[in-house]
């Protein structure tokens, strides 16, 4: 099942201590503060982001609960899924994540709020600056890939026959293919390739859409464009309507 609606107790990658905050790897740090929102318990549609940025991990302990999961980005993400047509023109994120009972779930691959040592940054900076931006989140399924294994094996092995699409977000060839991977390795005797953004597997469909982030410079090419990243875009609509 997936977790309810609400801040979740796990400690799974805290045994043996009694910290909020640990380093599973030399170059990464990793804050105690995993949560789900919206969806019912038996939802349609579960989204998954990578991992609480710095924005929504800074609301956990001092804001409104509802308000953490993709703090700042919310327009955009309405903006995906209704291109996809999980939304309605009429429907947003908002009241989806604000609804216990809605038919849309949201989380985060990594449910804690992981970051990484960030050089560049911090030689500019002249201190040690930690982000997860897309090509730090790379680094992370060689380098924290226990930690995702271990919250996926926790929070993707039991989803809800109700739920027909897991939707990941970040659509750079190299998260797809490590997400991808992710996924075969959960469920190996039944995964199925079915196009660069869009695999089978324990008979649901899991499909990679734009991240919705501000960073994202390629987002309104993937929204209006069918050339470019507009093409994943089509391929990703063309699974989800089949």
């Amino acid at each position: 099942m997936l977790p309810n609606h609400g801040k979740i107790k796990c400690t799974d990658c805290y045994e043996g201590t009694d910290k909020e905050f640990v380093k599973p790897h030399p170059e990464w740090q990793m804050i105690n503060d995993p949560g789900a929102w919206g969806g019912s318990s038996q939802p349609e549609f579960l989204v998954l982001g990578f991992s609480k940025g710095s924005t929504q991990a800074g609301i956990y302990n001092k804001g409104k609960f509802e308000d953490i999961a993709f703090a700042g980005m919310r327009p955009r993400l309405t903006q995906a899924l209704q291109a996809l047509g999980a939304l309605s023109s009429n429907e947003t994120v908002d009241e989806k994540i604000n609804n216990p009972t809605s038919n849309i779930a949201f989380g985060s691959l990594i449910r804690c709020s992981v970051s990484r040592l960030d050089k560049k940054a911090s030689v500019k900076a002249g201190t040690a600056v930690y982000g997860c931006t897309g090509p730090l989140i790379t680094k992370s399924f060689k380098e924290i890939r226990h930690v995702i294994n271990k919250c996926a094996n926790k929070f993707l092995t039991e989803i809800p026959n109700t739920v027909k699409v897991v939707f990941f977000l970040g659509n750079t060839d190299a998260y797809v293919q490590s997400c991808q991977s992710l996924v075969r390795g959960l469920y190996p005797e039944d995964f199925h390739q079915i196009n660069p953004m869009a695999i089978r597997a324990n008979n649901r469909l899991w499909i990679h859409l734009t991240h919705p982030s501000g960073l994202n410079g390629h987002f309104k090419t993937w929204l209006n464009a069918n050339t470019g990243s507009g093409l994943k875009r089509i391929q990703a609509l063309e699974v989800f309507n089949d």
